[in-house]
């Protein structure tokens, strides 16, 4: 997500290929956005490359994943990256679920409660495969996988007397790995505006 190359945000530094590729999308699209709706203006090296700023390229990432969700490129070309991140975010349902109000940790049994429910885990891994960072996306399938292994082990548990101990550490353990995943989510998901900050 950062870069160390010490560039600014706002140096044109990606190359239009590289760009398409990030976004998973043909160069000729790019420039047919680029010409017909204005979606950014890339510098021009003295060999006619066009070159893109991460800056512009998180926002292209944006407006590609709302195209892919249905969203008309004429209607969300003209909108700034506060107006983008919004309609992302209705997208995404910002599901968070709140934390207890009791004071105190949870007794060891006990699993942390979900942040995120699967229909927002599975908006956020669709919402985010368009972006230049994938960290969302495989964060949000990683968080799918331990909540249903979370809750395939609660079922062993109750299944077999024998291996019940087994499963219920299991369980725990996946509880304990999946809440530690859900902040770092909410952290990239916040750094990338697929979250409103509080």
């Amino acid at each position: 997500m950062n870069d160390d190359s010490g560039a600014s945000d706002d140096t044109p530094r990606h190359r239009s290929g590289a760009v398409a590729r990030m976004l998973r999308m043909p160069v000729a699209t790019l420039r047919v956005w680029e010409r017909r709706y204005r979606v950014a203006t890339p510098a021009l090296t003295a060999s006619g490359q066009r070159l893109y700023s991460g800056a512009q390229v998180r926002r292209l990432a944006l407006l590609r994943q709302l195209t892919d969700l249905g969203h008309a490129i004429g209607g969300l070309a003209t909108l700034d990256m506060v107006q983008l991140r919004a309609v992302a975010a209705t997208h995404a349902g910002v599901m968070l679920r709140a934390r207890p109000d009791a004071p105190g940790e949870p007794a060891a049994s006990e699993a942390p409660p979900r942040r995120f429910d699967d229909a927002t885990l599975a908006d956020m891994a669709g919402l985010s495969s368009t972006l230049a960072c994938e960290c969302p996306r495989h964060l949000a399938e990683l968080l799918l996988r331990l909540t249903h292994f979370e809750a395939y082990s609660a079922e062993c548990e109750q299944r077999s007397p024998a291996d019940a101990a087994l499963h219920a550490d299991l369980r725990r353990v996946a509880a304990t790995a999946r809440a530690q995943f859900e902040q770092a989510l909410e952290r990239v998901a916040l750094h990338e505006g697929l979250l409103p900050r509080a």
